[in-house]
């Protein structure tokens, strides 16, 4: 699995997400997720878009991935609307299904993302809608500590015996 500099968080946090949830909730076919969100297979059959179009997903016959999200062009003064490359995703044939259908599952979220538009790549800012709005403070202080709260109660097992403080450190081996 490996993911473009410019990947959204929110995609990788899908990911580690995942990485703590069970596999068994998760379709066998990550593609599923694409298809019910309104997805159409292009004229080859191994790629799929989304409807705007700024998102192809190919997949390769033995289950290797590869997510390309373009950006629709440079802004309103271009003459002609260009595609570049926004992020990529590659998931290997090796990938477990569940964790390329959480990925899969965050392109097809509405959920609106939180962004700064003057950090956002010029390119980016034309293609997406933006709703200019005021997030208290405290509202984004608590999102991580919510997210990991969420996450501990989804672990499963029995966590393991607390250390004695200030007990020995372990010796280093080679």
């Amino acid at each position: 699995m490996r993911f473009g500099a410019r990947t959204p968080a929110e995609i990788v946090a899908a990911v580690t997400d995942a990485l703590t949830t069970s596999a068994a909730d998760s379709p066998a076919d990550p593609m599923q997720v694409l298809e019910h969100a309104g997805w159409k297979h292009t004229v080859l059959d191994h790629q799929i878009s989304s409807p705007d179009g700024f998102v192809t997903v190919s997949r390769h016959p033995l289950g290797a991935m590869n997510v390309e999200v373009t950006a629709a062009h440079d802004g309103p003064w271009a003459s002609e609307p260009t595609a570049r490359t926004a992020w990529r995703a590659y998931f290997s044939d090796h990938t477990p299904p569940h964790l390329a259908t959480a990925v899969l599952a965050g392109l097809v979220s509405t959920e609106p993302l939180l962004r700064d538009e003057k950090g956002m790549a010029p390119f980016l800012r034309y293609s997406v809608p933006i709703a200019p709005e005021r997030v208290p403070a405290h509202q984004a202080e608590s999102a991580l500590r919510d997210r990991v709260d969420r996450l501990a109660t989804q672990r499963t097992g029995t966590p393991p015996p607390p250390q004695p403080p200030g007990g020995p450190l372990p010796r280093r081996t080679r």
